[in-house]
Order: C-alpha cells, then structure tokens, then sequence
C-alpha cells in the first residue's frame, strides 16, 4: 500500500486470471466491514473512450458492470476517469 496525493491510501489489487470484478468485490466487502461509521470508499474506476462511438459495442463492459454491482452500496462512491487511446 502507497500514499498518493494528500496521504490517501492508494492500493493496487493484483488479480490472477485477469479476473477484475471478483477480487475488487471482495476487496471492497473487507474495507466496507473495516469502515468507520461515517467513512466514504472511494472507487476510481477507467473509462476507455474509443474513438467512434460504435466502437463501445467491441470492448467489454466490466467498468459498466463493477460501477452497476455498488451502484446502492452505502457508503461507496464511485469516480469514472476517461481515458481515450490515440
């Protein structure tokens, strides 16, 4: 575990397999159960911007699918950060 900008955590989950959602999942139960009553989770999650929008339909969806599975977990916040490949 690193510090990053102002001494927030940053934490960098290996995952083997190339299985993203299952280990992130988990990794947020222990974090949420760990909280304080009042602590925020902040999840930064990358959001690939091809560059022709009928382009979406050739690329998974996991980022969709991790953003849908905490879509109404109190406590979580999730923050998607474009990136487009040039």
């Amino acid at each position: 575990m690193e510090e990053w900008g102002e001494g927030v955590r940053l934490v960098v989950l290996d995952s083997p397999y190339r299985l993203l959602a299952e280990p992130l999942l988990e990794y947020i139960e222990q974090v949420a159960a760990a909280r304080q009553p009042n602590e925020l989770i902040t999840i930064v999650v990358p959001q690939f911007v091809p560059r022709h929008w009928w382009h979406n339909a050739l690329h998974a969806q996991t980022a969709f699918m991790l953003r849908l599975a905490l879509l109404f977990k109190p406590g979580i916040v999730i923050t998607d950060v474009p990136y487009q490949a040039k």
